[in-house]
């Protein structure tokens, strides 16, 4: 009779396991950081419309206040897992730390990073040994401010370059002429603009390209959990499919509205010019070409350039900073 029941409890308890084990885990979990930049709202529209939670991870978006000193630096010392950011900064943390790696160019900048001049001066050739100011002193906005003094005959050693990665505080030191120019991105650098304090010279959209922007990722995460990644492409693709699509585009500002914009009172043409600010790559002819090639004409034109400015290069092979064939692969699944 003991035996029988003994027998009754282990097959109890072998069945107990069998349905645990059956049971899928519950979802890892994931941060992804961002700044106040439309292009980059694709990631809460992946949360919003639960593309990731329909892929099995859990992803957290953190809006940061500052790029550099916020979202990037955060990234860089592994609080947040997944980056989204202008890609020659993490051109520029892989080459000093091999910790992470490009997953996906998602956009460029089209006219959302600006260079204004000070109503004070009358040329651009007037900047040789004065202050510039820049949301950012790293790779990529050197790259853009470079291409912008070859205009004027000027290198970037001509001009001092000062860091205020508060765009609210950039536009103040610009009204207070502690710089005589600023690079800074909308909404706020064309506060400056409008009210007369600055004069609109260039923008990103006057050299196609020169600001690619997309998703880097830990190295841990790609290395252990290769498949989440995975997942993080296919639910970041899903939205960006979703919110190529004109008919969605009323229900994607009013997804702007409560995250990245949540409290302010910009209006339908407000948002519509912020997304005109950023080209973002929707279709796979686009994905794939940007993905496949021109990110790595980019990559050794950064390269190049940082080497004529004294910065050490440990690689000049793009691979040593992309694993992007894993979103092209993903994009051919879905668009």
């Amino acid at each position: 009779m003991r035996r029988n029941r003994n027998k009754t409890l282990l097959i109890a308890v072998f069945a107990i396991c069998w349905i645990f084990a059956a049971m899928p885990l519950h979802a890892k979990s994931y941060t992804v950081g961002i700044v106040e930049w439309e292009p980059w709202a694709t990631a809460y529209v992946a949360a919003e419309k639960g593309f990731w939670k329909s892929e099995g991870i859990d992803v957290a978006v953190k809006q940061f206040d500052d790029y550099m000193g916020g979202s990037v630096k955060a990234f860089k010392f592994g609080k947040i897992d997944f980056g989204i950011m202008m890609l020659g900064n993490a051109v520029d943390l892989i080459r000093k730390a091999p910790r992470y790696t490009i997953i996906y160019e998602h956009d460029w900048s089209h006219g959302g990073d600006l260079f204004i001049l000070s109503g004070k001066l009358n040329s651009i050739e007037d900047l040789k040994g004065k202050r510039v100011g820049a949301y950012s002193t790293a790779a990529p906005i050197g790259f853009f401010l470079d291409k912008v003094l070859q205009n004027a005959h000027l290198k970037i050693r001509d001009v001092e370059l000062i860091e205020v990665s508060n765009t609210s505080k950039l536009n103040k030191a610009f009204r207070n002429n502690v710089v005589s120019a600023i690079v800074s991105y909308d909404p706020e650098a064309s506060k400056v603009v409008d009210d007369g304090a600055g004069k609109l010279m260039f923008t990103s959209a006057d050299f196609p390209g020169v600001i690619p922007e997309g998703i880097v990722v830990q190295n841990r995460i790609l290395r252990d959990n290769p498949g989440d990644v995975q997942k993080f492409l296919r639910g970041w693709l899903r939205a960006v499919k979703w919110q190529s699509d004109p008919a969605n585009r009323a229900e994607y500002f009013a997804i702007l509205k409560r995250t990245m914009f949540k409290g302010s009172s910009y209006s339908a043409p407000d948002l519509k010019k912020f997304s005109a600010g950023g080209k973002i790559h929707g279709t796979l002819e686009e994905i794939t070409k940007m993905n496949e090639r021109e990110i790595q004409v980019f990559i050794k034109e950064l390269l190049t350039y940082l080497k004529q400015n004294g910065n050490g290069v440990k690689s000049f092979d793009p691979h040593y900073y992309i694993s992007t064939d894993l979103a092209v692969k993903e994009a051919k699944k879905i668009f």
